[in-house]
């Protein structure tokens, strides 16, 4: 893939900008909205020649909207709170609970938290469920603790009042950061999506936590094919996708290409490594860092832009396997999704991507434990995360490249496996169910700023 010069020349600018001191100390004290719009600026060259080139097909596909369905009377219903329009996994997330007890028949009212963050706000899928109204007894905030506080200030308390809470939160390292904990004060129950979460906080409280794994609702793509997104049809395509705002030492792309090199050194012309980034203009110094690495590398392809949510289950469909070097996750819906898509994938044999991925389903990288490095991630004062094995990798993507078959075996295995782990009618159950549970106790359930032991020390 090539990028203009002047592009690179821009984002090269943007990264010497932000080394400065007291340059960097005045673009911080600028407002939010002003630094987006400048880094938005300096990358803007480089940014539009790495966006997709919309086909007219891009127009063509509009998803149709749910219609909301007669709700069986006397079960308990919830409120789901969260970044409902958001296009990041947290929003995400939040949205796929929501649609498999929407599925389900469970009474299910929506209420949307905007605060501003850096990220697109464009997903209107769930909008029919979405309003002002809070009329179930029990909450389940999906903001994480860092945005508690902002989040339950925009709600509002009168909201809250009277409302039994439980925050879903997604944390990706073995200990919650410390001024994490006060915000498990300000809830009376804790959801996770995988025991590596899970077990991560548990090691600080002891107040109820409930696991239930992210669940796979099946939504329809928007129907583009490989031509639509500058794919080439006879080309073996490997897709990496990841968020800049989720920070790019614990996605690690850059052991993505390295083994990409690894594996296709001297193997001709016929496979290809597409990057799918998004928010790369308010990162532009490692945006550039990733540019320059691949720049030389027509095989190598960065796309950074945000998509809707049905034009992403098209691309899973259109490429043929995914490959993830992370250094940590909480979960990994990226993975999930591709493995719903019945797509082979390579990833690091650690944290929460383990909740759905085995040997039998998954292609597992090794991997060695490393201390996180100041500034890779926060909270990461002695902390520790996985380095995949590359030439690990490397085998994995030339085997499934050369050996006849074993990605089709592989993506199967993939998809069905899963369609059980991860199925929305067990995820609903297991929530409705809790929720029952909960509403019987609430009479003599002391609840909202419920008290509970905090343990700031490792376990």
């Amino acid at each position: 893939m090539k990028h203009s010069g002047t592009g690179l020349a821009l984002l090269s600018l943007s990264a010497w900008l932000r080394q400065q001191k007291w340059l960097r100390f005045f673009f911080q004290h600028l407002p939010q909205g002003l630094r987006d719009r400048v880094s938005a600026l300096l990358a803007a060259r480089a940014l539009a020649s790495a966006r997709f080139a919309r086909t007219p097909a891009w127009d063509r596909f509009v998803v149709p909207a749910p219609s909301k369905s007669r709700e069986p009377a006397g079960q308990v219903g919830v409120n789901i709170l969260g970044y409902l329009r958001g296009q990041f996994g947290l929003a995400e997330s939040a949205r796929m609970y929501a649609r498999a007890l929407i599925s389900a028949g469970v009474p299910v009212s929506l209420f949307d938290i905007d605060l501003k963050l850096r990220h697109g706000w464009n997903d209107r899928s769930l909008d029919a469920w979405i309003g002002d109204d809070l009329p179930h007894p029990i909450s389940i905030l999906f903001v994480n603790p860092d945005m508690l506080q902002p989040a339950l200030q925009h709600i509002g308390q009168a909201r809250l009042q009277g409302r039994y809470l439980i925050g879903c939160w997604f944390w990706e390292l073995e200990t919650v950061p410390a001024e994490w904990l006060s915000a498990i004060q300000e809830v009376d129950e804790i959801l996770v999506a995988s025991k590596f979460v899970e077990d991560a906080f548990r090691r600080v409280t002891d107040k109820p936590i409930l696991r239930v794994p992210l669940p796979l609702s099946y939504v329809a793509d928007s129907g583009l094919q490989r031509a639509d997104f500058g794919l080439e049809e006879e080309c073996f395509t490997f897709l990496c996708t990841f968020d800049f705002n989720s920070w790019i030492a614990r996605k690690n792309p850059f052991a993505v290409v390295e083994a990409f090199r690894l594996a296709f050194a001297n193997k001709g012309d016929s496979v290809r490594l597409l990057i799918k980034t998004s928010n790369g203009f308010r990162h532009p110094e490692k945006f550039h860092q990733l540019l320059a690495l691949i720049n030389r590398d027509r095989r190598i392809m960065v796309r950074d832009d945000i998509i809707d949510g049905d034009h992403v289950r098209a691309l899973h469909r259109c490429c043929d396997a995914y490959i993830s070097l992370h250094r940590a996750e909480g979960f990994g819906l990226g993975l999930a999704e591709m493995m719903l898509a019945g797509k082979p994938v390579i990833a690091t044999r650690w944290s929460g991507n383990l909740e759905f991925m085995d040997d039998d389903n998954s292609c597992l990288v090794g991997c060695q434990m490393v201390r996180v490095a100041e500034g890779d991630y926060l909270g990461s004062t002695d902390q520790q995360w996985a380095e995949a094995d590359t030439a690990e990798a490397a085998e994995w993507m030339c085997r499934l490249v050369t050996e006849p078959g074993l990605a089709a075996q592989l993506g199967a295995k993939a998809r069905d496996s899963v369609r059980r782990t991860l199925s929305p009618e067990h995820a609903a159950e297991t929530i409705s169910n809790h929720l029952a549970l909960i509403r019987q106790r609430l009479p003599t359930i002391p609840y909202i700023h419920a008290p509970a032991k905090v343990f700031r020390g490792r376990s």
